[in-house]
C-alpha cells in the first residue's frame, strides 16, 4: 500500500493505492482543485480511470470544492461522505468554519469572498460508515472539527489520514484552530493516538508521527 500527498494551494488531497491496485482519492480541495488533482495523477503516473472511490474527510469547502470537476472526469469512481455532510456535498451548501483564533478570523474575513465562491453540488453514491471500505482501508469516525469528520486507517501501514482533526508543523501534531466541538475533537484525537500510528497524514501543514497534544 502507498499514500501520495497531492499538494494543492493551502490544502492537500491524498491518493491511496492498495495492494490490489485500487485507487482512492481523499478530498478534492477548493473549487478548481479537481483539475489540479487530475494533473497530479498524471504526473505520478496514475490513470484517473483506475480511481474507484472519492471520499471526503469532511464538508468544508477546501475539501469538497473540487468535487464537481472530479465527478465529471472520474467516470468509474463512487463518491462518499459521512451522513452529516451530505447536504453540503450534494447541494453545494457552504459550511462556514468555526475559527478559534483572532488572527485566523481576520484572514478568513479577507479571503472569504474568494474562498466561498464557485461551489457546485454533486451527488453522493454512498454514505461513509465506520468500518472497512476496501481491503486494508477503514473509515474511522472522528467528529469535533466538524460533526461529519472522518479519518482513514490504513491497516497495512498502521497509518491514518486525519483531514483537519490535527494540524502539523515542524514540531509535530497540534490541535487545529478550527473546530465545532472541542470535547469531541479531543476524544477523536485520543482515538487516533490509540492506534500508535507510524504516520499521521494531515490536510494542512506537515504530516508527522509526533503528537504535541
Amino acid at each position: 500500500m502507498q499514500v501520495y500527498e497531492l499538494k494543492l494551494r493551502f490544502v492537500k488531497s491524498f491518493l491511496i493505492e492498495n495492494d490490489d491496485g485500487n485507487l482512492i482519492l481523499v478530498d478534492s480541495g477548493t473549487p478548481g482543485g479537481g483539475r489540479r488533482i487530475l494533473n497530479e495523477l498524471v504526473k505520478i503516473g496514475k490513470n484517473p480511470e483506475r480511481v474507484s472511490y472519492v471520499i471526503f474527510t469532511h464538508s468544508h469547502l477546501d475539501h469538497i470544492g473540487g468535487s464537481a470537476e472530479l465527478r465529471s472526469a472520474l467516470k468509474n469512481a463512487k463518491f462518499g461522505i459521512a451522513r452529516e455532510g451530505l447536504e453540503y456535498l450534494e447541494k453545494g451548501k457552504i459550511r462556514e468554519p468555526i475559527i478559534h483564533s483572532t488572527f485566523q478570523r481576520v484572514l478568513f474575513s479577507i479571503a472569504k469572498p474568494f474562498l466561498l465562491r464557485g461551489a457546485r453540488g454533486v451527488r453522493a453514491d454512498f454514505v461513509l460508515e465506520e468500518g472497512e471500505l476496501i481491503k486494508g482501508v477503514e473509515i474511522i469516525k472522528t467528529p469535533g472539527h466538524t460533526d461529519d469528520s472522518i479519518s482513514i486507517y490504513l491497516k497495512p501501514l498502521n497509518s491514518l489520514i486525519v483531514g483537519d482533526t490535527l494540524f502539523g508543523d515542524r514540531k509535530g501534531l497540534k490541535i487545529p484552530v478550527i473546530y465545532e466541538d472541542f470535547d469531541n475533537l479531543m476524544k477523536s484525537i485520543e482515538k487516533i493516538k490509540e492506534f500508535k500510528p507510524k504516520m499521521v497524514y494531515v490536510s494542512h501543514g506537515i504530516s508527522s508521527t509526533k503528537f504535541l497534544v
